[in-house]
């Protein structure tokens, strides 16, 4: 589990040893679940080496130098030929690109099955947030696998879309949407007074026909998006997947734990705006 949190073999292992000597040190018998305890702790040790590779903006570890050094620790062959088709060498960069707690959101839940309620009291946030993340990250892992949509292509789509909304134009709003487009609104936004789940280009086209006058073009975790804000902090963003041109989907995340992951960087103003 270490492993695939890190993705690397000897940061990994001082994890693992690290919880080893907390359990060493504390009353085990006292433990009701040693698997949860373990899982809980091996996590938060991991949780904070990757926040410290952020902090110091390390780069991405060389998923090959990685593998390498499975083969000057104790890891057996066999051991090794796991880990390796655990998690190939796409996967680690895909994963390496991910925030912190989105990439263990991710890992718990989806290779090991970790309910979202427990996540939650890893990371200290709701299990709705860490519901959040952990189909962010995921979405993003199949985004890696697919063709990748050329990023000013994604953001001439994203601009023209923001233009066309404020303008009313929604024959424009139409050409934009792919026929199976979904929005979908966290539970913040729709608190907010944002709109439930609505399908198909007609129905998304007629919520922002007129409106996302105060929307503002960004960059989301590197993607072409839309946010809006006040004073200076970003209330609601709007993450657009862009297939062929044609938008697919649109979430609008507002909870602030969620959006204290995401990286988000606001761009100058189209002359449109």
């Amino acid at each position: 589990m270490a492993y695939r949190i890190l993705g690397n073999v000897a940061d990994a292992d001082d994890a693992v040893q690290e919880a080893w000597l907390r359990l060493s040190a504390s009353d085990h018998e006292a433990i009701d679940n040693l698997g949860g305890w373990l899982t809980t702790v091996v996590s938060r040790i991991c949780l904070n080496v990757l926040r410290s590779r952020t902090r110091a903006g390390a780069p991405l570890n060389d998923p090959t130098e990685s593998m390498d050094e499975q083969s000057r620790t104790s890891v057996s062959p066999e051991e090794q030929a796991v880990l390796a088709d655990s998690l190939g060498v796409a996967l680690l960069i895909v994963l390496e690109q991910l925030s912190p707690a989105e990439r263990i959101c991710f890992v718990l839940h989806d290779m090991f099955l970790v309910s979202f309620d427990e996540i939650a009291s890893i990371l200290s946030k709701s299990s709705d947030a860490c519901r959040q993340l952990a189909s962010r990250a995921r979405r993003r892992v199949r985004m890696a696998d697919s063709p990748r949509a050329d990023p000013s292509r994604q953001r001439a789509v994203v601009d023209a879309f923001l233009v066309a909304a404020k303008g009313g134009d929604v024959q424009r709003l139409l050409s934009l949407l792919s026929p199976d487009v979904e929005l979908v609104a966290d539970a913040v936004a729709i608190a907010m007074g944002g709109p439930r789940a609505q399908h198909g280009p007609h129905d998304v086209a007629a919520v922002f026909a007129g409106r996302a006058r105060a929307a503002r073009s960004a960059l989301i975790d590197g993607v072409a998006g839309l946010v809006w804000s006040q004073g200076g902090t970003t209330k609601v963003a709007f993450d657009f997947s862009v297939t062929e041109g044609l938008i697919t989907k649109i979430e609008m995340i507002a909870d602030p734990e969620v959006l204290e992951e995401m990286s988000i960087e606001n761009l100058r103003r189209t002359n449109d705006d």
